[in-house]
């Protein structure tokens, strides 16, 4: 069958990642691209999507999500190799991006992400140019709910009770956001150093309120999360005041300590793994590569 050149990244420079060289995966998967242009925003996105090679299960295939996907459908597609087990070699995997050649679009992924923010709880940017613009996440998520899933739906058999997002950084805490106020959307979720401080900790306000649903009513059946964490800083080009308020504003609890807290959800399937000689950067690939296995029930 016709190889399939799976490209990684370079290098994640934005991200403070190790150097990641492009890998080929030997059996072929069909990967389908396509753009959608967000009703609610006007805005194009793109979408990656990998047919498995095995027939569909009876109930459908079982579907993994990735935001970031220009930067984390690659790595995934590494992480699950040539020849995959079943249930592994079949299931869908979606990268849901933008229209970009760029591991990362900066400036759409902070707006698509975040709650509105606070101009003064907003870092500041290594990028320059314009101010950073939040508060896209209920559109985004509609985008994902109302217009993604459908379309890799028309395209492929999904099983609907064997979903699972995986969301790093702003992704992760986007991930946590989903989980604390729609659980059902996904069965699984995977919140890989979720930044947890962004808008002076607001996602906590979330979590309380989840806190206190889920022991008055339960979750889901089969609702499971994965936190991952860092311990490496990474250095930043930054002037001695914009590093002090990046040190304020990322102070606070991390995704350890809210995994932490959320062992006590009843019914809740919760791993946790640090990676302690990784950066915030240099752990995208190893969590993409934990998500996989985890999405079907087995600890990373």
């Amino acid at each position: 069958m016709r190889r399939l050149a799976v490209l990684l990244l370079a290098a994640l420079p934005l991200l403070g990642a190790r150097p990641v060289l492009a890998e080929t995966v030997a059996e072929a998967r069909k990967v389908e691209r396509f753009d959608l242009r967000a009703e609610r925003t006007g805005l194009d996105h793109r979408v990656f999507l990998v047919h498995p090679t095995e027939p569909p299960p009876p109930g459908g295939y079982p579907v993994v999500y990735l935001l970031d996907g220009n930067a984390t459908l690659p790595m995934a597609e590494k992480a699950r190799g040539p020849n995959p087990p079943t249930p592994l070699g079949a299931a869908v995997l979606v990268g849901v991006g933008y229209p970009t050649d760029k591991p990362f679009d900066v400036p759409r992924r902070y707006r698509d992400l975040t709650p509105l923010t606070p101009p003064e709880l907003i870092p500041p940017s290594r990028e320059g140019g314009d101010a950073i613009r939040t508060g896209g996440r209920d559109d985004f998520l509609a985008f994902l709910q109302e217009q993604v899933k459908p379309a890799v739906e028309s395209r492929l058999p999904i099983d609907r009770k064997r979903q699972t997002l995986f969301g790093h950084s702003l992704g992760g805490l986007f991930a946590l956001y989903v989980l604390y106020t729609q659980p059902a959307l996904f069965q699984t979720y995977v919140a890989a150093d979720p930044a947890i401080w962004w808008s002076g900790q607001a996602i906590l306000k979330e979590q309380a309120a989840f806190l206190e649903k889920a022991a008055r009513e339960g979750l889901p059946a089969g609702t499971a999360l994965l936190v991952e964490t860092s311990g490496k800083m990474v250095e930043r080009s930054l002037s001695d005041a914009e590093t002090a308020k990046v040190r304020r504003l990322r102070a606070g609890p991390t995704g350890r300590e809210v995994a932490d807290t959320l062992s006590a959800v009843p019914g809740l399937r919760l791993a946790f793994r640090a990676f302690p000689d990784e950066s915030h950067g240099s752990m995208i690939p190893l969590s993409v590569a934990d998500a996989l296995p985890f999405a079907f029930g087995k600890a990373p």
